[in-house]
């Protein structure tokens, strides 16, 4: 394959060379700038009091002001006699506040509340201390770069990274945005994209299930916001939809909790992440087995059976009892692979 690149086709090579580098450095960037902070689920875990009553009322409290600013003037417009002429319920403005409030770029609103505010029990394992501290820039040139962790904190029973609230809220809304554009394959498709690539295993070198969970379970908060779609999760119509349309101004009619959402699937020591390369791999578990005193992933088993009922069958998408492992050939981003026939030897771990 080198020879075919010599002489008057180097050219050629060299310009694919910078291509890959350009893309490369792309993805480090974009992942670095959005949502590439890891939780270690491992290191120093133990029991935490439940933060679901203090998050909820955030989310709470977010809605109520998100759906006071969307009732605003201009809304509120003068007809012919000087009367008010009520012109309200613009489900773009709605979503537009709502996602001032909701969505974040570098980090997600809700999960900086929760890294910064001391008033949270949440669990801080810092890099050098992760089960990721092994981790090489070639290897991970955005787990190296950042050293971006997120804090461990408990929802109910679950025990989740504080960036499963950005993936919710943000991915999530990109989610919803393919679901009523493109349908419910298109937004499935799209997350297993991005966590192949740019914010996940291309550039972490870590492809999260448990990220893909609160992806999806953020699409349905979205979608239950109105719930003019069918639940994607079961087909079925949205019974309590967030907020309705009273009178020409939105109403506040359901309360939030998180509890509707969060299952064990959100747990990465219970939904197992898989790694692009055998070298990446073997250094987790070495790691994880030292934080847990010899176990690994998953650190107890999970109720199958109720994930089923929830998920359907999109519940493999989501969720990997099998232990960690290295990524199956599926769920590569199709450029790497094409990228690797030409440049394996430059590429690490895409043999």
């Amino acid at each position: 394959m080198r020879d075919r690149f010599q002489g008057k086709g180097g050219q050629y090579g060299g310009l694919l060379a910078c291509l890959v580098l350009l893309w490369a450095l792309a993805g480090v960037l974009a992942s670095a700038g959005s949502l590439a902070a890891e939780v270690d689920s491992f290191t120093h875990r133990h029991p935490l009091q439940d933060s679901a009553p203090a998050l909820n009322a955030i989310v709470n409290r977010w809605l109520k002001l998100a759906v006071r600013e969307a009732n605003r003037p201009p809304f509120l417009l003068t007809g012919e006699e000087g009367a008010p002429l009520v012109t309200g319920c613009d489900a773009k403005r709605l979503d537009e506040a709502l996602v001032r409030r909701f969505v974040g770029f570098i980090a997600g609103p809700l999960e900086t509340r929760v890294n910064e505010d001391p008033a949270f029990d949440v669990i801080r394992v810092p890099f050098e201390a992760s089960i990721y501290r092994d981790f090489q820039f070639t290897e991970s040139p955005v787990i190296s770069l950042t050293r971006r962790m997120a804090v461990l904190v408990r929802v109910g029973d679950v025990y989740l990274g504080s960036d499963k609230f950005g993936h919710f809220f943000t991915e999530g809304h990109t989610y919803y945005e393919l679901y009523a554009s493109a349908g419910r394959k298109s937004a499935l498709h799209f997350g297993e994209i991005t966590e192949s690539t740019f914010y996940g295993e291309l550039t972490t070198g870590v492809f999260s299930f448990a990220d893909l969970a609160a992806n999806l379970n953020g699409l349905r908060f979205w979608n239950e916001i109105l719930g003019t779609l069918p639940d994607p999760l079961d087909g079925t119509p949205v019974r309590h939809p967030y907020v309705q349309c009273v009178l020409g101004r939105w109403r506040l009619v359901r309360r939030f909790d998180w509890r509707d959402y969060v299952d064990p699937a959100w747990d990465e020591a219970l939904n197992c992440s898989d790694f692009r390369t055998p070298d990446l791999l073997e250094k987790v578990r070495r790691r994880i087995a030292e934080a847990t005193g010899g176990r690994q992933c998953p650190l107890h088993p999970v109720d199958r059976k109720r994930l089923a009922r929830k998920y359907g069958r999109l519940l493999p998408l989501v969720f990997n009892p099998r232990g960690n492992q290295v990524l199956e050939s599926r769920l590569r981003p199709k450029l790497e692979q094409l990228l690797a026939s030409v440049f394996g030897k430059f590429l690490p771990g895409t043999d």
